[in-house]
């Protein structure tokens, strides 16, 4: 199970009342509308490649770091709606026990597996 995540707006309020600065006036540096940032500030939104790079821009910090956020707290909200179920279902490794033999010639190299 995946530890609990926290909404990327929840990070760029807090951001943006350490710096004194309204999410209007964010939205108008960043050239997006305002109702954007509003809703990603609260929580109605996600954060998008585009959001990601321009917030990235103005912060000073990576695009991923945004994109991350988002992403593990999609990762927790999938885990607690299917995780238990998803945990259940089979394996590449069960697969490797039923046929006990050697890999089959490139097996998982399509995808960058290793095992």
């Amino acid at each position: 199970m995946l530890r609990r995540a926290v909404h990327p707006g929840r990070i760029l309020k807090d951001e943006l009342a350490a710096l004194g600065v309204t999410p209007t006036e964010l939205a108008r540096q960043i050239d997006v509308p305002a109702n954007r940032v509003s809703q990603i500030i609260n929580g109605k939104r996600s954060i998008t490649g585009d959001t990601a790079l321009r917030l990235g821009h103005w912060f000073g910090v990576e695009p991923q770091f945004w994109l991350n956020l988002q992403a593990h707290l999609e990762l927790v909200a999938a885990d607690g709606e299917t995780g238990d179920a998803i945990r259940l279902l089979p394996t590449s490794a069960d697969l490797d026990a039923r046929t006990q033999g050697p890999d089959p010639v490139g097996a998982g190299s399509q995808v960058g597996l290793e095992r």
